[in-house]
């Protein structure tokens, strides 16, 4: 299985409930970001209605809360949960999120006993509203700077296990948002996928989340994903997949 390290992790959790089908009326994050090296199995993504979750030292504070003027607007989500284009949200540390596009491809790819079915994809534009919120973004995405706005891509997924065992899933193995642009677990990639387990004749719904691009908005119409491998007992029982298309 891959190796990768917890250095720190930006947990941009909000726009996630809508994708894990949980919803808190507290304001949240919505991007969550970890570095290259820890095992996948000991990997735990934020929980989808977490603020900002550190893994590391930072002590950056979690208590912005934005003033009347920047709430004023009716497409202003204080819950987090943005299901329209232009709707927007805050997180604790200072950063405007709003929701740039998306789309319900419903694409499914096999592997061994394994389907997975792409069922929602989302581009978000993050914009720092405070330094803490930009050197939390920067720290968390190893950068030396980060230029606001930056843009985040969300892919939800179901794995479904139709196999009489159970397991261990090193979830995706790459993002493709361009040919010269590719995001995996060691280059600006989270996937909350990564070292769980599917029990025999059931299913797994999660999400990832990467970096698509600083300042510029993404052009990109299509992103191509590939998943890993999963293991039981540390052998790998289904390779990785090909690659899915998905249009968005």
């Amino acid at each position: 299985m891959r190796l990768f390290k917890i250095s720190f992790v930006l947990g941009l959790s909000l726009l996630t409930l809508g994708l894990t089908g949980c919803q808190s009326g507290a304001q949240k994050s919505t991007a969550s970001f970890k570095d290259s090296s820890s095992q996948s199995s000991h990997y735990k993504a934020a929980d989808p209605d977490a603020a900002v979750t550190a893994a590391s030292s930072s002590k950056e504070a979690q208590t912005y809360r934005p003033d009347t003027a920047q709430t004023r607007s009716a497409s202003y989500v204080k819950s987090g949960n943005l299901t329209r284009n232009g709707q927007y949200t805050y997180d604790k540390v200072g950063t405007k999120l709003t929701l740039n596009q998306v789309t319900h491809p419903q694409t499914t790819i096999r592997s061994g006993k394994l389907t997975y079915k792409v069922t929602t994809v989302r581009v978000i534009k993050n914009t720092a509203e405070t330094a803490a919120a930009k050197r939390m973004a920067a720290q968390a995405l190893n950068l030396a700077h980060l230029d606001s706005p930056y843009y985040t891509i969300q892919v939800k997924f179901t794995i479904y296990n139709r196999g009489k065992q159970a397991l261990t899933t090193d979830g995706i193995k790459a993002i493709r948002l361009s040919a010269s642009q590719q995001l995996n677990a060691s280059n600006q990639l989270s996937d909350a996928s990564a070292g769980k387990t599917i029990p025999a004749n059931d299913k797994l719904a999660t999400f990832a989340t990467g970096l698509a691009s600083e300042k510029a908005k993404p052009t990109f119409s299509s992103v191509k994903i590939a998943f890993a491998g999963s293991y039981a007992n540390q052998k790998q029982i289904v390779k990785p997949t090909g690659w899915l298309k998905l249009n968005l």
